[in-house]
């Protein structure tokens, strides 16, 4: 038998997290879905976003299984220049698959010690998850402009390959590393995780538009646009408030806000939640409202229509409209964000249910149609020069 290929996977969370958001979804996924196929290794912060304290249920600074995968939860001491060229000089792989363009210790160090020659020379996958995208950048401009034309400058980001998860956010690459070969970045979509359609809807009850934000509450994110387009609509709306808060500033704006909203608007920040309990709070909602500033794919709003919860999402992710009305996407105009929502509220039960199994009949239509799982095969099959059924 030959033996698998072996990737190496570095990325600054992983399970049991969450609250990191797409990326560690998007790399469970990978390992479920090709685990089968190679043999994966992770390296990644021995804590989740936000947190300090370790996972109680790990053995840090050493390999543990994790489904298809071995995980190495490095703690601080480790996430080192020293630390990290023993983990990449001692673990035997393949391929090395970077998986941020900004990352410090999970991107930039493994890439400098490259640079130096200090580990084994591997072909090396980058998958910038968004990043470089207008509205993420937006986010400490200049530091990450000065550090862009610093990598260009001496080559740094030279001889990678690059995963693109859509047309778009290749283009976003190319706009910003403009001396890389284009050959080389590969469109191979996020994978996405195999699902249970709902089936079947409670029957509303009669009273206001139930609304979700769900989400870290971050810049990005753009949770203070949705709060602003609130203070001008005129209908009552139930809003409620999920997220990881990644940016206590940042939140404590957003609280700001909700505490000018007018009577007709009740606001309510609920805390965040864990993975396994995001699709059933989605399936509680009338309409799940996404403004985000840039998403290279968004999992939430592959989870909120598998949910059979209609969205509204801002045009700065790859999802197309539904013509039927269970997937709006708006340019960020707060005008139009207002009308939509006031129509949205007029909508009476037989239409909001009507809008639930569209929203199933859309996703079931996205998934007959996703070549993702595919391309994937094809990205790391055509690198690795092997082949694939």
């Amino acid at each position: 038998m030959i033996p698998k290929k072996k990737i190496l996977c570095f990325i600054d969370f992983y399970l049991p997290g969450y609250k990191s958001g797409g990326p560690v979804r998007s790399i469970t996924n990978f390992v479920e879905q090709l685990g089968n196929l190679y043999d994966i290794s992770i390296v990644c912060r021995d804590h989740d976003a936000s947190d300090k304290a370790s996972y109680k249920e790990i053995t840090k600074d050493s390999w543990n299984k994790v489904g298809n995968a071995s995980v190495f939860y490095a703690s601080k001491n480790t996430l080192t220049f020293r630390g990290l060229k023993r983990i990449l000089a001692e673990t035997p792989y393949d391929l090395l698959y970077l998986n941020s363009f900004f990352s410090y210790r999970f991107t930039i160090l493994p890439l400098f010690l490259r640079f130096l020659k200090f580990i084994p020379k591997k072909p090396i996958i980058l998958a910038p998850r968004g990043e470089l995208s207008p509205g993420a950048l937006k986010i400490k401009l200049i530091k990450k402009k000065i550090y862009i034309f610093v990598v260009k400058f001496f080559g740094f980001y030279k001889n990678l390959y690059w995963q693109a998860s859509s047309s778009f956010e290749k283009k976003d690459i190319l706009s910003n590393l403009s001396n890389i070969n284009k050959t080389k970045i590969f469109i191979a979509p996020n994978l996405t995780p195999i699902i249970q359609y709902k089936k079947n809807f409670l029957q509303r009850k009669d009273g206001k538009l139930r609304i979700v934000f769900l989400s870290r509450i971050s810049p990005k994110k753009n949770l203070d646009f949705l709060l602003s387009v609130m203070l001008r609509v005129k209908e009552s709306i139930d809003l409620a408030i999920y997220g990881v808060k990644s940016d206590e500033k940042y939140y404590k704006h957003c609280m700001n806000l909700i505490y000018k909203l007018p009577k007709n608007i009740n606001a309510e920040y609920k805390g965040h939640v864990p993975h396994k309990e995001v699709l059933s709070i989605l399936s509680n909602y009338d309409l799940f409202v996404f403004p985000t500033k840039g998403e290279n794919f968004g999992h939430v709003i592959f989870e909120s229509l598998s949910a059979g919860t209609p969205v509204l999402v801002s045009d700065q992710t790859p999802w197309y409209p539904d013509n039927n009305g269970s997937l709006q996407v708006l340019e960020l105009n707060q005008h139009k964000w207002v009308k939509v929502i006031n129509d949205w509220s007029k909508f009476d039960n037989k239409i909001l249910i009507q809008n639930r199994q569209n929203a199933i009949n859309y996703i079931k239509s996205y998934n007959l149609n996703n070549f993702s799982l595919k391309k994937n095969k094809e990205l790391f099959s055509s690198i690795l020069n092997i082949s694939i059924v």
